[in-house]
């Protein structure tokens, strides 16, 4: 199967049948329910944008001859890794940086376990392995999205997640047939239920050594028997796209499973009962490298987005000539012009991995990255709320627009550069993005999608290699005084 387009990524959704519950409700259709429809187009849109960019979106399969996304794309080198973050840029830009769970996540992260399927081959688990990479080339070559769950229930924190609610809240294993385990439970937190095609589950933390049952990754369709997935509030429900264009368009959802004696196929497990694999592919096989630079190049876009938002605000209303404004945008641009750094820096200085010919982006920038984009990005919505200030609350809506009032409103809601519409229409997209409930959303988002800034930050100091800074000291300890090399 070739590359799909949306309209049949829309026709597949169609006719799925998963059971997806939403305000006490099961949804029939996500692709005509008010709370779905508009993100359903949204990622249909990105299966067009691969018919629209092909030579930078896909590439020819070498197996099959057909074309794939390029995010499926095992790297074999930097030029690689180079073709497929600006793929990703792409389909980032598709949303401004609002979905975070656009399907290259997820692509970049299984290519990354198949091409280092090697540390899931340990201790006997070679069929687990063979099993990842036949996965990979199946979701590949089907063009399918893909979401996961790798995190329990938050039920206690101060026990051991196999302890929590008597063993019973968190995923495991309670059963085997001849060709599947049955597995019980319940994970969160699955982004994107509504419109992925497979459900996905590998390690979110560390396990203990005794709690082997719950040492199982796996993929299962998202319309599998015994999955129930329960929606959060939606935040697009009938907005229309002027008075909330990103809320109405770019809400991807997130869900709590519930895993009711699920049977999962034996050819789709990738390890059962390996509590030290478990660990060992959380530290090992890179794959933290893919999945933080395609975040990163999402904040880029973020970033790159506020900018321009807060730079257009403040050149319509005029406050761009006070340069207490001019100093919180030039703040804004600093956080994007390091993060672009960031992502170069990563590219440029990728790597192959232990010789293997899987090549990887350099870690130690976006490590560093992955501590301040916590930071950052609320930084940015708060330094946008001080530049538009009181205009984001006092802004019309586009019944308001047609209504009586429209002669007053023309006169009264004009700006220095803009008539009142153009004036309106750019401050309800300024609210949409930092202040609306899908801006909480993405709030909450940015802080611990890629776990907390205090907890990575302090990982940074941990495994920083330290050995030129201290060199650098060093050499004032000695007598006489030694000149260091240069490093390259």
């Amino acid at each position: 199967m070739a590359i799909r387009t949306g309209k049949q990524f829309l026709e597949d959704l169609k006719k799925d049948g998963r059971e997806i519950w939403l305000d006490g409700e099961l949804v029939k259709d996500v692709t005509t329910h008010p709370a779905f429809k508009g993100a359903a187009e949204q990622v249909a849109k990105l299966f067009d944008l691969q018919h629209e960019f092909p030579e930078i979106m896909t590439t020819t399969s070498s197996e099959t001859g057909e074309r794939f996304g390029i995010t499926h794309l095992i790297p074999r080198s930097k030029e690689d890794i180079k073709r497929i973050r600006k793929a990703m840029k792409i389909w980032a830009e598709a949303s401004v940086g609002l979905m975070g769970r656009s399907p290259d996540y997820m692509n970049v992260t299984f290519a990354c376990f198949a091409g280092h399927a090697d540390v899931w081959a340990r201790r006997g688990n070679e069929q687990g392995a063979q099993n990842l990479i036949n996965y990979q080339k199946y979701v590949r070559d089907n063009d399918l999205i893909m979401t996961h769950s790798i995190i329990n229930p938050q039920v206690d924190r101060s026990v051991s997640e196999a302890e929590q609610g008597g063993g019973e809240i968190s995923l495991h294993k309670v059963g085997e047939t001849e060709d599947s385990i049955i597995v019980r439970g319940a994970r969160m937190l699955a982004t994107l239920t509504p419109f992925a095609d497979e459900l996905t589950v590998y390690p979110g933390s560390d396990i203990r050594l005794q709690d082997k049952k719950y040492a199982i990754c796996f993929a299962v369709p998202m319309n599998t028997p015994g999955l129930k997935f329960i929606c959060r509030d939606s935040y697009s429900k009938d907005r229309n796209n002027f008075d909330y264009p990103l809320s109405s368009r770019f809400d991807e959802m997130d869900a709590v499973v519930i895993f009711d004696d699920v049977h999962v196929p034996k050819d789709r497990v990738f390890m059962d009962g390996d509590t030290i694999g478990y660990s060992e592919v959380i530290g090992e096989g890179y794959w933290r490298n893919y999945i933080i630079l395609q975040a990163m190049n999402r904040a880029l876009t973020k970033l790159e987005f506020a900018f321009g938002l807060g730079h257009m605000i403040a050149d319509t209303t005029g406050v761009n000539t006070f340069d207490h404004v001019q100093e919180k945008l030039g703040e804004i641009w600093n956080m994007m012009e390091m993060t672009r750094a960031g992502v170069i820096a990563a590219e440029e200085g990728a790597f192959e991995v232990g010789g293997k010919g899987v090549w990887a982006p350099n870690d130690q920038p976006l490590l560093a990255l992955r501590g301040l984009m916590p930071k950052w990005i609320p930084r940015a919505t708060e330094l946008l709320k001080i530049i538009g200030g009181g205009g984001f609350m006092l802004t019309p809506t586009s019944k308001d627009l047609d209504g009586p009032l429209s002669a007053e409103i023309a006169k009264y809601y004009q700006a220095r550069n803009a008539d009142a519409e153009k004036r309106i229409r750019l401050f309800r997209l300024g609210w949409d993005f930092i202040g609306s409930d899908l801006a909480g959303r993405g709030d909450l988002y940015e802080r611990f999608y890629l776990s907390d800034s205090f907890r990575m930050t302090a990982l940074n100091y941990k495994v920083a290699d330290k050995t030129h800074p201290e060199m650098l000291v060093k050499q004032f300890l000695q007598e006489p005084v030694k000149q260091l090399q240069p490093t390259k």
